[in-house]
């Protein structure tokens, strides 16, 4: 017979092999504006740790500021929901690899070292996105993502087709199933960098307005943007909506397409 401390001890064993581990820390929330929740539970704050596998969003107003331990780092903009599915680092040689999915909003992604040696990308419900040092925006609305290319180089890939962007400015967008590039156009300053959000500083200031979608539509990519479809003449309005569920992106798979448009190259730029 068993001794009741022999049950204890017994318990405790089962305890110890029942409890999960520690989620590993892959950055911290270096700055935010109003309200950006991780898994839905508990609204951040500046200094806060983000954790591999955490998800975060923010509200129509919000923006903050995630920087990872290889120094990359995530604007977040309004209504935007980001999980963080992979973060690999190896400070010796710089090598790792930094998964992050996104689905829905806009954000800004600067690449650290993981991006110049190793894997730095955004898988989205409609392509992959990757960034090879640099900085990369990623707008996903209204059933479609569009990627831009601020400096570096950035891959985009979608039903097995690759395009390589190198020109800053230009932009790789999901329509339809087809993968399309060309010159974006898009202004984001007044919605990730107005002076009335004080983002990147954590000091409180008026948050400003929600997504600005008629910005968006005025820029030289907006016409063929399903955001920007006017209902009844109107005016578009601020659509950027959380979807119901996540979509796994249909990015990925075998280089098999050509380049198309100017500012990228295939299979690769050198």
């Amino acid at each position: 017979m068993r001794t009741p401390y022999r049950q204890i001890a017994i318990f405790a064993a089962c305890l110890a092999f029942a409890t999960p581990s520690a989620a590993e820390t892959v950055g911290s929330m270096t700055a935010y504006q109003t309200n950006i929740v991780r898994n839905d539970s508990g609204k951040m704050s500046v200094g806060a740790g983000v954790e591999l596998g955490d998800q975060l969003r923010s509200n129509p107003t919000g923006l903050g500021m995630l920087v990872f331990r290889d120094e990359s780092s995530a604007k977040i903009g309004p209504n935007t929901s980001l999980t963080i599915d992979e973060f690999v680092y190896n400070p010796g040689s710089g090598s790792g690899k930094i998964d992050v999915g996104m689905n829905s909003g806009l954000a800004r992604f600067y690449g650290g070292q993981i991006s110049k040696g190793g894997v730095m990308q955004v898988a989205t419900p409609h392509m992959v996105l990757g960034a090879r040092g640099g900085i990369i925006e990623v707008l996903v609305a209204a059933g479609q993502t569009v990627g831009i290319l601020r400096a570096g180089r950035m891959t985009c890939t979608m039903n097995g087709k690759r395009l390589v962007i190198t020109n800053p400015g230009y932009a790789c967008t999901s329509e339809n199933g087809k993968l399309l590039t060309g010159y974006g156009g898009i202004d984001t300053f007044p919605i990730l960098d107005s002076i009335d959000r004080i983002a990147g500083t954590g000091l409180p200031g008026a948050p400003g307005p929600g997504l600005d979608v008629s910005a968006i539509c005025a820029s030289a990519l907006g016409g063929s943007l399903k955001v920007c479809e006017s209902t009844d003449g109107a005016l578009p309005g601020v659509v950027m909506e959380f979807p119901d569920s996540l979509t796994p992106p249909v990015g990925g798979g075998a280089d098999n397409g050509g380049c198309e448009g100017e500012g990228c190259c295939y299979p690769d730029c050198r």
